[in-house]
C-alpha cells in the first residue's frame, strides 16, 4: 500500500494542533487538571517535533534529528507525568530520562548520523515509556470501570508497533520527495501516529471524565465528616441484599446505634472533640464489620447498619461494638453508645421497616439506662 507522506504529514499537523487547542479548553474547564494540562503540553512539544522532523528535506540535520527527537522524547514524559497525576504519585526525574538519553546519544557522530541506530533507540525508549503508562494504568484498574480496557487497547497496541517497527523499518532514507525525509517505513509511523494521538487525548479524557463521575458518585454517598456511607448509600445496598438474602432464604439484621449523651460531650469538650468521636466510634464499628455488611451514618450521633446475621448472631456482634466502643476513650473521652436491633422474621423482611422496628428497640435501650443493647421482638419467633 502506498501512502503519500506529504498528504499524511500535513494529516498529522493538523489532527496535533486540533487537539492541543481542544486539550487546552478541556484543561481550562476542568479547573485546570493537572492530567489534561500535562496532555496537552505532551501533544504541544508533539506537534513542534513534527514540525522540525519535516526539516530533514531540506538538508537539515540538527534540528530534526537532536531537537525534534528531543522533544519527542519530552512529549513521552508528559504523558508519563499525565498517568503519574492520574494515579496520584508524585513525578519524580523519570520523564527526563528519555529526553536526556537522546541529547547524550547525540554527542556521538557514529549515532547521530545512523538512522538505523536512532530508529532502534526510538524505539526502545517509546516501548519503555509505554510500558510504565500501562503499569500505571493497570493502579486504577478497580476504579477505571469503563475506560480501562480500552485505554490499556490503545497502549498495547502502540507499544507492538513500535517493537514491530523494530524488525520492518529498513531505516533506509526514502527516495522520494516529500516532507519527512525519514525512512520508506515513516508513512505507516505517521499513520499509526495520528490514529494512537486522537485515540489517546479522547481516551484520557474520558478517563478523567469517569473519575470526576466517581468522585462525585462517591461524595454523594458518604457523610463528608466521618467518611462512612450516608443513609442514601446503606438504603440503596440494603435494597440489593435484602432481595439476595431472601432468594439464599438467609436471614439479616437491621441495626441502629445512638451515641449517649453526645451532647453533653460537645458541651465539655467542644464540637471539634465532639467531631473526634464520631469517627472514632465509625473506626470501631467498620473494624467489627462483617464482610457483607455495610454501616452508615444517619445525622447527628445516630448511625445503622445492615448484617447478614440471624437475631443471635446480631446480638453478639452488637455487644462486641458497645464494649469496644467504651474502651476506647479517643483523647481520654469516655463515651457510650445504645444499640438496637430488628432480625428478619416471618412477617417483617424489609429493611426500611426493619430498621423502625429497630428503632423502637433502640428507644427501650436509651430508656433502660442506655449503653446497652436490646432487641426488638415480635410475635412471631425471629430467624
Amino acid at each position: 500500500m502506498n501512502l503519500d507522506i506529504y498528504t499524511l504529514f500535513i494529516c498529522e499537523l493538523y489532527v496535533l494542533g486540533f487537539l492541543s487547542i481542544i486539550m487546552v479548553f478541556a484543561w481550562m474547564g476542568a479547573q485546570y487538571n493537572r492530567v489534561l494540562g500535562f496532555t496537552c503540553i505532551s501533544l504541544t512539544l508533539t506537534l513542534v517535533a513534527v514540525f522540525l522532523s519535516s526539516l530533514r528535506s531540506s538538508g537539515l540535520q540538527f534540528l530534526p534529528v537532536a531537537v525534534g527527537n528531543i522533544l519527542m522524547m519530552l512529549a513521552y514524559g508528559g504523558l508519563l507525568n499525565a498517568f503519574r497525576q492520574f494515579c496520584g504519585k508524585p513525578f519524580g526525574v523519570s520523564w527526563l530520562l528519555g529526553a536526556l538519553l537522546w541529547a547524550v546519544l547525540c554527542l556521538f557522530p557514529t549515532f547521530y548520523y545512523s538512522m538505523p541506530k536512532r530508529i532502534l533507540v526510538m524505539c526502545i525508549v517509546c516501548m519503555l515509556y509505554i510500558s510504565a503508562l500501562i503499569q500505571l494504568l493497570w493502579l486504577k484498574r478497580d476504579m477505571l470501570k469503563v475506560t480501562f480496557w480500552p485505554a490499556q487497547l490503545l497502549l498495547w497496541i502502540h507499544l507492538l508497533f513500535n517493537g514491530t517497527r523494530i524488525f520492518l523499518d529498513n531505516a533506509t532514507a526514502s527516495p522520494l520527495k516529500g516532507a519527512i525525509g525519514g525512512s520508506s517505513f515513516s508513512g505507516y509511523v505517521i499513520l499509526e501516529s495520528i490514529l494512537f494521538v486522537i485515540g489517546l487525548t479522547f481516551t484520557i479524557l474520558a478517563m478523567v471524565n469517569e473519575r470526576t463521575q466517581i468522585a462525585h458518585l462517591n461524595a454523594s454517598m458518604h457523610d463528608p465528616l466521618t467518611n462512612v456511607w450516608n443513609r442514601r448509600a446503606l438504603f440503596n445496598y440494603a435494597e440489593r441484599m435484602v432481595a439476595h438474602r431472601l432468594r439464599q432464604q438467609k436471614p439479616f439484621t437491621a441495626v441502629i446505634f445512638d451515641l449517649d449523651h453526645f451532647k453533653s460531650i460537645n458541651d465539655r469538650f467542644g464540637h471539634q472533640q465532639g467531631d473526634r468521636v464520631l469517627v472514632d466510634f465509625c473506626g470501631v464499628v467498620q473494624t467489627l464489620l462483617p464482610r457483607e455488611g455495610r454501616f452508615a451514618r444517619l445525622g447527628g450521633e445516630e448511625f445503622a447498619a445492615i448484617i447478614p446475621a440471624h437475631a443471635a448472631e446480631a446480638w453478639l456482634w452488637c455487644e462486641r461494638i458497645r464494649l469496644a466502643a467504651q474502651l476506647s476513650q479517643p483523647d481520654n473521652i469516655a463515651y457510650s453508645v445504645s444499640i438496637g436491633f430488628a432480625a428478619s422474621n416471618n412477617s417483617e423482611q424489609r429493611f426500611e421497616a426493619l430498621l423502625a422496628l429497630a428503632d423502637e428497640a433502640l428507644y427501650r435501650a436509651k430508656s433502660s439506662g442506655r449503653n446497652r443493647t436490646e432487641q426488638y421482638l415480635a410475635l412471631s419467633t425471629a430467624v
